[in-house]
């Protein structure tokens, strides 16, 4: 938008009529006004809606419905009567089929946008089989003040306040039920006037399957462990630490990094951000010689200790700083490393990981990510240095919301 334009920039609280012509990463639908891009959250292409204008910029603005004039064909009714509030879910509106195509179509604006990749190789997603009530862990804020009962619940979608959730649409239903038992101890002990201390805390709460897990309790803290299933196997996470969310899908996940890696049994695997070992208990059987590398200290320790229960003796664990592990360990004693697994956080991997990738050059590089635009960047940089993106498999591990998770597959060019 250039200056001379300027004047039909919309204001601030005018209300306008647009037509939603798709969905952004992030989840809001996007129209145009007077040339103008404008996003808009709950609503999907095909709605023609009525808005209100609550933030203008030079480029973009943003709007808030007010109601809908023609629904989409692809809008369905949220199961959940806290959705819109609670800032859990973006997606409860929009049919569970049209999502998958909508992150599809995410993942390869992103790495067309920001990879600048033509024609990405984007599988179509894996869906889920349960759609709603496949989180295994949720967690919840606990605001308490003097004189009320406590409040449990999320974050607003658009506010920092907590809403009261008495149910989640999205978590097993186990977890509901501990949220019900929390919800009444926490009543009680507020009730007998034994309430202290902090004025809002987090708890999490994780699903039953039916193996023993040691809750640290309402306040938290590190220390405790929780068994997690997965393709038939027991595996120990710590319980304030990261595990894959989708119960019903992490073995299809897992699945997917398996046939990627392609393993003959003569290759040594290096899983970076390993956590507790979730891909490590799966390829280190089919694998030479396998390494894993995790910052969190305990999540390594669960990673060992799960291998080693399951018999397997070729794996090795090292906890520190992924960077720095790779320049010390591996580039300096000159290890070789013919498959690298990635699993960064959302933020991605930081340039000495990648430079440090570059260096070691493996034949082949598996990255798992939930955030394709942090991931099509990284992509971008191993394609400089020489890799080949040969496939991008979406899976929907957090279906109703915006996020994606997807196993990307690199080749180094010209490898013998």
């Amino acid at each position: 938008m250039n200056k001379k334009n300027a004047w039909k920039l919309p204001r601030i609280g005018q209300k306008v009529e647009i037509t939603i012509e798709s969905v952004a990463f992030g989840g809001s639908g996007i129209g145009r006004f007077a040339g103008l891009v404008i996003f808009v959250p709950f609503t999907v292409d095909g709605d023609r809606v009525e808005i209100e204008i609550t933030e203008v910029r030079q480029s973009y603005a943003k709007g808030r419905m007010c109601r809908i004039l023609k629904p989409s064909p692809f809008r369905t009714v949220p199961e959940c009567s806290l959705y819109e509030r609670c800032g859990g879910c973006q997606y409860q509106h929009i049919a569970y089929t049209h999502q998958l195509e909508i992150k599809k179509n995410q993942v390869i604006d992103a790495f067309e946008r920001i990879g600048k990749h033509p024609a990405p190789p984007v599988r179509d997603v894996i869906a889920s089989p349960m759609p709603y009530a496949y989180r295994g862990k949720a967690e919840f804020h606990i605001s308490f003040k003097s004189g009320r009962l406590p409040v449990i619940g999320y974050k607003e979608a658009a506010d920092s306040r907590i809403v009261p959730v008495s149910r989640c649409a999205i978590v097993d239903e186990s977890v509901n039920r501990s949220l019900t038992a929390l919800r009444g101890k926490l009543n009680a002990i507020s009730a007998a006037g034994r309430r202290g201390g902090k004025k809002e805390e987090r708890v999490i709460l994780w699903s039953d399957t039916g193996k023993a897990a040691v809750d640290p309790g309402v306040s938290g803290g590190r220390g405790g462990l929780v068994m997690r299933p997965v393709k038939e196997k027991m595996l120990r996470a710590p319980f304030q630490g990261f595990f894959q969310a989708n119960s019903a899908l992490v073995g299809s996940m897992v699945d997917s990094v398996i046939r990627a890696c392609a393993l003959t049994g003569k290759e040594t695997v290096l899983d970076a951000y390993c956590g507790s070992g979730l891909f490590s208990l799966f390829l280190a059987s089919s694998a030479r010689q396998l390494f894993g590398v995790d910052a969190d200290g305990e999540a390594v320790h669960c990673a060992a200790e799960n291998l080693s229960k399951e018999g397997i003796s070729n794996a090795e664990f090292f906890a520190g700083d992924v960077g720095e592990i790779l320049r010390h360990t591996f580039l300096k004693t000159q290890q070789s490393v013919d498959i690298v697994v990635l699993d960064p956080p959302r933020i991605g991997c930081s340039s000495d990981v990648l430079e440090a990738l570059k260096s070691l050059g493996p034949a082949r590089i598996i990255y798992i990510s939930c955030n394709p635009a942090t991931q099509a960047r990284d992509v971008r940089r191993l394609r400089d240095s020489g890799y080949i993106l040969r496939d991008l498999q979406p899976i929907d591990m957090f279906p109703q919301t915006k996020h994606i998770e997807i196993v990307g597959l690199l080749e180094r060019e010209n490898r013998i």
